[in-house]
């Protein structure tokens, strides 16, 4: 066995219970996730700051001390990191090129996506404030360009709207810096069914970072201030910290909102059926919520909501709001 798949089994039996990263085994994966409760992602946020600055010196240090970063983040055996915004400077350049090149080699070596900012200078001519996605094979998934552009950056705001990527362990969204002041991009993402957005952000970002994970019911990550919301808006306190300024958490992407609307019974028999396999985690009555999570591994909340014909609040919100709209235009009652 490998020096390095060796170091990584030794990480993955030490960290095991609750903290499991899944890229620790190369082509391991969906092993290791059918061992744990619910769907579980390892993921670090690395808050170095934005902008190494102008010159190639201070782009070098910056760029430099990312990847120190991700070499820790991957022995901490992370699904996916997120550097921050502009992280090695704000000097144009394409894709690929040196800094999605040398981050590239990190997400290989250590299996694990990372989301790698620049300033892109594409090949329309056009410069965008980018995060791209890189895969754990360190090939280029896919890219934001960020849709609101802050006054003064230089830069084209995109016309692409908001992008979703199917990742092995669940489908995520990037949305960064500015954005967090428009509401629609944040909606775009919830419906195209994100369950992480990476905010890549280059300042702390605050109460409105908490209030699209609640109301969107999406996990968010970032990297402004390190700092990472779940699904009901509250900020994760369970984080590791292997280094200053790198945040890590296991996420579990099975935890399911369930409205009561039409469900009472139906969640009721799937628990007393169930009950040594799903539990309640929480019942939101102010709000007429049920929060459902795996308590057994291999068993999935989404698949048994499926099976018992159970609507997730999503699916229903969603559902809802395609019917009353036809319903409006046809000028029908509800």
């Amino acid at each position: 066995m490998g020096t390095l798949v060796h170091t990584r089994m030794l990480l993955f039996v030490s960290t095991f219970v609750g903290t499991v990263g899944f890229g620790s085994v190369i082509n391991g994966e969906d092993n290791i996730r059918a061992s744990l409760p619910g769907r579980r992602v390892k993921a670090a946020t690395i808050a170095i700051g934005r902008n190494g600055d102008h010159d190639k010196k201070h782009h070098d240090k910056k760029l430099r001390l990312a990847l120190e970063h991700l070499e820790t983040a991957g022995q901490q055996g992370v699904d996916i990191a997120c550097l921050p915004e502009e992280f090695a400077g704000t000097t144009p350049e394409t894709i690929p090129g040196p800094t999605t090149e040398a981050v590239a080699e990190l997400a290989k070596k250590y299996h694990m996506y990372v989301v790698c900012p620049i300033c892109e200078q594409s090949n329309d001519g056009r410069q965008y404030n980018t995060a791209v996605l890189l895969d754990r094979s360190g090939k280029v998934q896919g890219l934001y360009r960020e849709v609101f552009i802050w006054w003064g950056e230089g830069l084209n705001p995109s016309r692409e709207g908001v992008p979703v990527f199917d990742t092995d362990f669940g489908r995520i969204a990037i949305l960064n810096c500015f954005d967090t002041n428009f509401d629609e991009v944040w909606q775009q993402a919830e419906r195209k069914g994100a369950e992480i957005v990476f905010w890549p952000g280059g300042y702390g970002g605050g109460l409105p970072l908490n209030g699209y994970a609640m109301i969107h019911n999406y996990y968010v990550v970032s990297a402004g201030w390190g700092n990472m919301i779940d699904i009901l808006g509250k900020t994760i306190d369970a984080v590791e910290k292997p280094r200053p300024q790198q945040f890590v958490a296991t996420l579990d992407l099975d935890r399911t909102l369930i409205h009561k609307d039409f469900n009472k019974e139906k969640v009721a028999r799937l628990l007393q059926e169930h009950q040594s396999e799903i539990g309640q985690e929480q019942l939101l009555d102010m709000e007429g919520w049920y929060l459902l999570r795996s308590l057994k591994p291999g068993t999935r909340v989404r698949d048994l909501c499926r099976q018992y014909q159970i609507e997730t609040l999503r699916e229903y919100r969603q559902r809802s709001r395609e019917q009353i709209n036809d319903a409006r235009a046809k000028d029908k009652k509800i």
